[in-house]
């Protein structure tokens, strides 16, 4: 290739990546509209209440409040969560079977099922931003919204 040729390339793919930036903003809407449809379905419970407490490690100044208990609230439950050495541990009121789902920011997925009592644990202890995804058994799911531990 010669050196035109290659100036001739690098003036294409400048327009190319020029125009695939010009896309309309009712275009750039409308697909933001359309991908806030996918949860239509799922009740957001929102965040109820919590506990910390101050970590201390031996000999050494009391460190950051870390979360210890939260309750997230939804029109017909709750999600009472509590954190373990090494899960989250929780219980659905009022009780009844079904699955839990931890869905880290960046995708990651852990699952566990909820057993007749609402009893779940949730392992390993997640690190970071993340949300609880519930399906009870008999109703529609609902979704909690972003927490960090």
């Amino acid at each position: 290739m010669s050196d035109r040729d290659d100036d001739r390339l690098l003036g294409d793919l400048g327009a190319a990546v020029r125009e695939a930036a010009a896309v309309p903003e009712s275009f750039l809407a409308a697909g933001r509209a359309a991908f806030a449809w996918r949860t239509v379905d799922e009740e957001l419970a929102t965040f109820a209440a919590a506990e910390t407490a101050t970590v201390r490690a031996a000999g050494d100044e009391p460190g950051a409040a870390r979360l210890r208990s939260f309750t997230f609230a939804a029109r017909r439950l709750t999600i009472e969560v509590e954190v373990g050495e090494d899960a989250l541990v929780g219980q659905v009121v009022p009780p009844g079977p079904g699955r839990i789902e931890l869905r880290s920011r960046h995708g990651s997925r852990i699952e566990a099922e909820v057993d007749d009592l609402g009893w779940f644990a949730l392992r390993p202890l997640p690190r970071g931003m993340f949300r609880l995804y519930l399906h009870p058994a008999n109703g529609s799911p609902v979704v909690t919204e972003w927490v960090t531990l």
